[in-house]
């Protein structure tokens, strides 16, 4: 009887423990489920409040990322425009760059979006170059090309390197469009789009190069490698945009208050002296220019190619109406 009643102790005693157990380890199983859940983030680089040919300072990305942004601490600036990000965790990451829209109220040529999946390492730094507006002068006679976007890998320098460039606009000023078949939008293929022009225009440039030579009174927009070229009728009027690898300056007025510069991310500086002239847009390859001699505006710059090195791709060309941006979502 006392043996009996021993084993009926012991087995009551081992059905409550594993009762109380069983929910424990549900408790934590759950609670691990939650923080995948939680993990995903979405990040978005913009201009930080800058203007003109000169990229963001240190301190206008900390006025803009500021606590409770996604990026709060998590952006430097080592060269002035160039934004510096490290790769949280190894995985897949989802990137959108926009490029920016060139100068002129009514019809400056539009940035192209490009979007593509990429697997990133932990601990790698990307340099990501938002492009910006291009700008508007001369009595609405002449306008810069806006700046192409770039979000790019180390080493910096080669088309390996490259996750995704997004085209900007070329400058095009009043209120028509000359250009045939979007030509002064940021393109989705890897060259960018000659200029137009009454009295000349120049072609775009290929292969990651901007123009090698540019129309009357306008600058070219620079491509990844290589400047666009300088103002068609002297360099001393006017620069063409800085390449990524130098820098990614907009083209610089030199004439003064009768010129504009070219918009961060590479785009072309244009001015008005006689003839007048609209700046390309920046991006993979910079677009061309374009040149009219008369006090008129039908004459528009090219739009910035680009490239995209991502899976998955979803890209479009003639859609940034502003300064530029680049979405990375994990």
């Amino acid at each position: 009887m006392m043996i009996s009643k021993l084993i009926f102790v012991f087995i009551l005693s081992y059905t409550i423990n594993a009762q109380i157990a069983l929910p424990t380890f549900q408790a934590v199983h759950n609670s691990n489920a939650s923080v995948v859940s939680l993990s995903s983030d979405s990040l978005t680089f913009t201009n930080c409040g800058a203007t003109g040919r000169s990229g963001p300072t240190q301190s206008q990305i900390n006025s803009t990322y500021t606590s409770g942004n996604s990026l709060y601490n998590s952006v430097t600036i080592n060269t002035q425009g160039i934004q510096e990000w490290t790769v949280p965790s190894s995985g897949t990451y989802t990137i959108e760059a926009w490029g920016a829209k060139g100068g002129g109220d009514a019809v400056g040529g539009l940035g192209a979006r490009m979007k593509g999946e990429f697997s990133l390492v932990q601990n790698e730094v990307i340099k990501i170059v938002v492009g910006q507006q291009g700008g508007l002068a001369g009595n609405n006679n002449t306008s810069s090309g806006g700046g192409g976007t770039y979000v790019i890998k180390s080493p910096y320098n080669s088309n390996a390197s490259i996750l995704v460039i997004a085209g900007g606009g070329g400058g095009s000023p009043g209120s028509s469009d000359y250009q045939s078949g979007g030509d002064d939008d940021g393109q989705i293929g890897t060259s960018g789009s000659r200029g137009y022009g009454a009295s000349g225009y120049s072609n775009g440039g290929t292969n990651g190069n901007g123009p090698n030579s540019s129309s009357r009174r306008a600058s070219a927009g620079a491509g990844f490698f290589t400047n666009g070229a300088d103002n068609g009728q002297s360099s001393i009027y006017g620069t063409g945009g800085k390449a990524f690898v130098n820098g990614s300056e907009g083209g610089q007025d030199l004439y003064g208050s009768a010129g504009v510069d070219g918009g961060f991310g590479g785009g072309g500086s244009g001015m008005v002296s006689g003839y007048r002239g609209s700046g390309g847009g920046g991006g993979y390859s910079g677009g061309g220019t374009g040149t009219h001699n008369s006090n008129t505006s039908n004459h528009q710059g090219g739009g910035g190619g680009s490239y995209n090195n991502g899976s998955n791709q979803d890209n479009s060309s003639g859609v940034g109406n502003s300064h530029g941006k680049v979405i990375i979502t994990y």
